[in-house]
């Protein structure tokens, strides 16, 4: 009752605020941390990222160039080639004869299968490869039927495979128009061993994990290094998302898992310029990431040090605080306790008694104000001793405490033997109710012959409400003593109200007045 009373100021928002501010704080500088952490382990991400790609760039850049002069030399060897037979003096000698003569252009090109020239249907009229080349018909080779629909002005490329003492022999086929006098005349092509774009990468220093290849528009792969069997892993197809990737755009980045070794790399590919071709990069991921990885790793730790040490100073200072605030309320609980009984003391009482005197004025409510006294309490002292006294006393507040359950009552000891209670809203015949429990419990005390020394009670009532109302807390008091003067003089052990009662009234309607 008096505990909770005494605590309505340290109670809510601002006590939390207070309490809770050193956690609040530390949490709030954690996060700030992990944030910041979060920002430069994203910015490093990025600039790793960043970085493996512009060496893979460059990479990629150097053998492009490479690439294309040597596709460019091949392409060089047809249009020769065409030019070739076009001329009338060639035109007129034996095919034997012009089989040879292309064989001796091609010799020079030992990676070139051999050079075909096909007519318009498709059968082989002059080959470098010989009678056996020259028995095959290409009429529904992809590159004959491109050539043959005139959409191409240049030259084509095309993945073939052949099969070869029945083993699979893949080949790059550069393929042109034959066109005289502005009539087609059948299709010419190169066939190239696969093995010369191997060879091409032995020499390139593509670093410890990492993986260059070069792959047709088809998704198949022309050759790579490190190769799998050891043969530059020719015509694996590739998956249909790397195709589609390809395909969608003619340079770009994408992280995905080979499908030659199944590591994870972070791919880099570039379109090789007028060719059907694109020369792909792959970093593993791990070497990617492998520093960022531990640098994040160090931070992070460092990080979660940091925070669990603002964590662990914001918990510390909040048990301070509210051992600070626990220890405050405990002071101010013993400023407005009497120390021996554990009621209100008098500053307590005349505290709240002033505040709910200005409400029930304010809102016309009852309020009702207990003076009790012990009886003959100084002949018990001297006769018992005082420790038999303060027994008495703590009995008599455990007899008030029990009777007096409300928050809003107050009860208190205003020094010595005497105590008071103040009880809002409630009326003078409730307070003398609530007053008599208190009374009859300790009269039934000094019945127990061999129990601790005890005492009667004698007690005064007076209200807001009493005729005539007092115009004060001063005025309310006085009431309150007198009557319990009256109760003293009037034989002790009973309880009496300030209302008076005219003299003319009978014993019957004063007692039926004084429970009104």
């Amino acid at each position: 009752m008096i505990e909770a009373d005494a605590n309505v100021e340290r109670s809510g928002f601002g006590r939390f605020l207070w309490i809770n501010s050193p956690v609040i704080f530390c949490l709030l500088a954690s996060i700030a941390l992990v944030v910041a952490v979060y920002n430069y382990s994203f910015y490093y991400y990025n600039f790793a990222k960043d970085q493996a790609i512009s060496q893979a760039q460059e990479t990629i850049r150097r053998v492009v160039m490479d690439v294309s002069q040597v596709f460019y030399s091949y392409d060089s060897i047809l249009k020769s080639s065409i030019a070739l037979l076009g001329d009338e003096a060639i035109a007129i000698l034996p095919d034997g004869t012009k089989n040879r003569l292309v064989s001796r252009m091609v010799a020079q090109f030992p990676y070139v299968t051999s050079v075909v020239f096909l007519d318009v249907g498709g059968a082989v009229r002059i080959s470098s490869g010989g009678d056996a080349t020259a028995e095959q018909t290409y009429g529904l080779a992809d590159f004959f039927r491109e050539q043959v629909s005139g959409a191409l002005v240049g030259p084509y490329l095309a993945f073939t495979m052949r099969t070869w003492f029945d083993r699979p022999d893949y080949q790059v086929a550069i393929s042109r128009r034959m066109t005289y006098d502005g009539q087609f005349k059948g299709v010419a092509v190169v066939f190239i061993r696969l093995s010369d774009f191997r060879d091409q990468f032995t020499n390139i220093n593509i670093g410890a994990g990492n993986m260059i290849a070069l792959v047709h528009e088809s998704g198949h792969i022309l050759t790579r290094k490190p190769s799998k069997d050891g043969r530059g892993d020719f015509g694996i197809e590739l998956p249909k998302a790397d195709k589609a990737r390809f395909a969608a755009a003619s340079e770009g980045t994408f992280v995905a898992t080979s499908p030659v070794d199944g590591r994870e790399r972070l791919f880099v590919f570039q379109r090789v310029p007028d060719w059907p071709l694109d020369l792909v990069f792959g970093v593993p991921v791990s070497a990617v990431y492998g520093e960022w990885r531990h640098r994040m790793t160090l931070a992070g730790m460092g990080a979660a040090l940091v925070c669990a040490g603002f964590l662990f100073l914001g918990f510390r200072l909040r048990r301070e605080r509210i051992r600070r605030v626990d220890a405050e309320a405990a002071l101010e609980q013993l400023s407005v306790t009497d120390f021996l009984t554990g009621l209100a003391n008098r500053r307590r009482f005349d505290e709240v008694l002033q505040r709910e005197f200005r409400r029930a004025l304010r809102t016309d409510a009852w309020l009702s104000v207990v003076i009790i006294d012990a009886d003959r309490f100084k002949a018990l002292n001297d006769r018992h001793g005082h420790s038999a006294g303060d027994e008495t006393l703590k009995r008599i507040a455990a007899a008030i405490t029990q009777n007096v359950r409300r928050v809003t009552d107050l009860a208190a000891r205003l020094g010595g033997e005497e105590f008071a209670i103040v009880l809002p809203d409630t009326s003078a015949a409730a307070a003398f109710e609530i007053v008599e429990r208190i009374r009859l419990a300790m009269e039934a005390s000094v019945r127990h012959e061999f129990g601790p020394p005890s005492t009667t009670l004698s007690a005064g009532i007076a209200s807001t409400k009493d005729r005539p109302p007092p115009d004060n807390v001063a005025g309310l008091l006085e009431a309150a003593d007198q009557a319990l003067y009256r109760a003293k003089h009037g034989g002790r052990n009973r309880t009496e109200l300030a209302a008076a009662f005219p003299a003319d009234l009978d014993d019957a309607t004063a007692s039926d007045a004084v429970l009104s």
